[in-house]
């Protein structure tokens, strides 16, 4: 897999069952080169003795559309601070 600019490896995989067979995972999360969309993409490979063979999976989503999501869905954590003012 190209990585493009900066993205962030959330997975990476190398199992090797016997010594024929091989299999890569990865899966990564990064920003649009416009930043307004958050993409997150699945990769992997399999190697054996009559075949090599990858896919790629990228699931977009729009970063305002999770934000949204995120405030009406996700846990909210109330933290405060009282202070007095001084004379």
């Amino acid at each position: 897999m190209v990585s493009e600019g900066n993205s962030l490896m959330l997975q990476q995989r190398v199992i090797q069952h016997d010594p024929a067979t091989l299999h890569c995972r990865e899966i990564t999360l990064r920003l649009s080169p416009d930043c307004r969309q958050l993409v997150l993409t699945r990769y992997t490979e399999h190697y054996g003795p009559a075949l090599v063979r990858w896919i790629e999976r990228s699931h977009t989503v729009s970063v305002a559309e999770l934000f949204r999501w995120l405030v009406a869905n996700g846990e909210t954590d109330v933290m405060k601070a009282d202070s007095e003012q001084l004379p």
